[in-house]
């Protein structure tokens, strides 16, 4: 390499580096300004919505709740500091993205089992309908599943409500569930569902709407519905169309 590339090259050099060093001071004092120069600690933050009943290893594993930086005075002296503290415990209640981790929203399976009402997400009630085998997916949902609610009206077949979740089935919940499978080293199933009973969580609206549907005899027909499934656009299907997407 000749002299003068190489003063070239260290001068590319002196240059990356002092970007670098630019970048990195003007970014920790862009955040120091945003929070007002505030003493920044470290807390466990949820990043994704958790729903109620989620298992803190699984809260863990899939990413839920991160560590950041946050000013001292949003961090609660109840704040968890250690994740371990919440393995094998329970989310007592929905919590949303942004919340920072205290030790009382994880608790043992067997005291959050003990309130059904936390299953039910805020703004939602619970409702239960009842269906046979033939409208009930042959009953093989089971609580933590979604599924999507059909009606016979006018002669067709209506959407009424999808991805509407199942907390319970008969008298088993989704924490009722958990709290079997925390105590046992092998896997846990689902009890068999002779009742046909489904309890689900809905708003109010929604709720009204199925028991309008069970009273008037609409015909309730259930579809089981995969993770993260997407609401789609169904028109209803009739005699005179019920051919049309062959």
């Amino acid at each position: 390499m000749t002299p003068k590339r190489t003063i070239v090259v260290g001068i590319a050099v002196v240059v990356g580096v002092a970007a670098s060093v630019l970048s990195y001071v003007f970014l920790n004092n862009a955040q120091d300004r945003a929070y007002h120069n505030a003493k920044v600690v470290e807390a466990y933050v949820v990043v994704k919505a958790v729903p109620p009943t989620l298992n803190g290893t699984d809260a863990i594993s899939g990413g839920y709740i991160q560590r950041k930086k946050i000013p001292q005075e949003f961090r609660p002296s109840s704040a968890v500091t250690k994740l371990s503290s919440i393995d094998g415990k329970l989310a007592v209640a929905p919590f949303s993205v942004g919340q920072v981790l205290v030790s009382s929203m994880f608790a043992s399976p067997s005291s959050v089992s003990n309130s059904f009402e936390q299953l039910i997400g805020p703004g939602h009630v619970a409702v239960t309908a009842s269906v046979d085998q033939v409208h009930g997916v042959a009953l093989f949902p089971s609580p933590g599943d979604k599924v999507d609610l059909m009606v016979s009206l006018n002669g067709a077949e209506t959407l009424l409500l999808q991805n509407v979740s199942v907390i319970a089935v008969g008298q088993t919940t989704t924490a009722t569930l958990a709290a079997g499978a925390s105590g046992s080293t092998t896997a846990t199933s689902t009890p068999a569902n002779t009742s046909g009973l489904y309890t689900f969580t809905v708003t109010p609206t929604d709720a009204a709407r199925i028991a309008l549907a069970e009273q008037d005899g609409l015909g309730l027909y259930m579809t089981l519905v995969p993770p993260h499934n997407n609401q789609v656009s169904v028109p209803p299907v009739n005699q005179g169309n019920v051919t049309s997407a062959l």
